[in-house]
């Protein structure tokens, strides 16, 4: 009996990496596969799902949202450690998240997103560590903010200070900052393993810069982006000064989450790790890998940044090494013929079975299953 792992990121918006591989599953088994299931997410939505199939649990917190109203977050918790030292993991979307400042789908105002702050990040691993965690994995993915972690600090005891020596408070006054007191940092943090799950490679500043490159995205508008790159620099250079540290802002991934990944690298001392290779790490998917004749994978739509390192090229490029062929699936395929040979033996679009894509969106999980009795129904029958 063919045994077929089941490794697939959501369909935002349509479907849960655990509804998907379901239904997956289903067909397969109808087909006469044996089936194992292990969720998918690449550090950014969905990657609290993950750990709460891995036997987390989740606390709830209200914290500071990007626009500095209070709002109600969530982060996960492991149950429990043979050394003592718990895990919490942090989507920091959850505290300062584009999707929850946007109205409709449509990005903030200019003036909202040159205010948008990451304190509610801070404020959600200060609760992890009244829970006594010894190790955070902070998520980054979905920020609403291009603060340079400024808020986040914040709210860890940093105080900011201008020229004069007055507290800076406010993230558009973040090119006043021109000293840094350490004295209230929250002592715990020395204690503290902090790992960054991003597959995000942007330095903090510059043309390849968070403001730059994902600013437009988050409301920046084009003549506010020069002004904020340029304040998140200079705040960048202060910053390093006082932690003792130098070139952060230049490393890859220090642009990620608005520069979130700067302060976690300076601040925090994080190690960085790819999202998807961390996931798939605490999943066991090597293992998993050993004892699988075929690999499915996919998203909601397979592109060009599903090349970039995002979760389905992830699972294809660890399969390929084990030499196990990989499925993949997905609502849409905007990859042409020799990308997705790249990567995948097969691809299967729900618009192949199903010509209304609004039904395809609205219902995917009928058409999975068929999807899964066909693949399945292929491996059974054999060459």
């Amino acid at each position: 009996m063919p045994t077929v792992l089941i490794c697939c990121d959501k369909f935002k918006g349509s479907a849960s990496s655990r509804a998907v591989a379901a239904a997956l599953g289903r067909g397969l088994e109808s087909s006469g596969c044996s089936v194992a299931a292990l969720p998918l997410a690449d550090g950014g939505d969905g990657t609290l799902e993950v750990f709460d199939d891995l036997g987390y649990h989740r606390r709830a917190v209200v914290v500071h949202g990007a626009d500095g109203e209070r709002v109600a977050a969530e982060y996960a918790l492991e149950s429990a450690s043979v050394d003592g030292g718990r895990t919490a993991v942090i989507e920091i979307a959850r505290a300062c998240g584009l999707d929850m400042v946007s109205s409709g789908g449509t990005p903030p105002g200019p003036q909202e997103a040159r205010q948008a702050g990451s304190w509610g990040v801070g404020e959600l691993i200060r609760a992890a560590l009244d829970e006594g965690v010894g190790r955070i994995i902070l998520g980054l993915g979905g920020s609403a903010t291009t603060d340079a972690g400024f808020g986040m600090a914040q709210a860890l005891g940093v105080v900011f200070l201008d020229s004069a020596g007055a507290p800076v408070t406010r993230i558009g006054d973040l090119a006043d900052v021109a000293a840094v007191d350490l004295d209230r940092l929250d002592h715990r943090l020395s204690e503290l393993e902090v790992v960054v799950a991003s597959d995000v490679q942007n330095p903090l500043c510059g043309l390849d810069g968070a403001a730059v490159v994902y600013g437009p995205q988050k409301g920046l508008a084009p003549e506010d982006i020069d002004e904020v790159d340029s304040a998140i620099r200079g705040f960048a250079a202060v910053a390093e000064d006082a932690l003792g540290t130098s070139g952060v802002a230049a490393q890859p991934g220090a642009g990620a989450a608005g520069g979130l990944g700067f302060m976690a690298l300076g601040l925090l001392g994080a190690q960085m790790r790819s999202g998807v290779g961390l996931v798939l790490e605490e999943t066991g998917f090597s293992g998993a890998l050993g004892t699988a004749d075929l690999v499915i994978t996919g998203e909601g739509r397979l592109d060009a940044q599903t090349l970039s390192g995002k979760g389905p090229a992830g699972v294809a490029e660890r399969a390929q090494e084990s030499d196990v062929p990989v499925a993949a699936v997905c609502g849409q395929n905007q990859l042409d013929a020799g990308q997705a040979s790249a990567l995948f033996a097969s691809v299967h679009g729900l618009a192949d079975y199903e010509p209304d894509v609004e039904k395809c969106f609205r219902d995917p999980l009928p058409i999975l299953e068929r999807i899964g009795f066909e693949i399945g129904a292929g491996l059974t029958r054999g060459p």
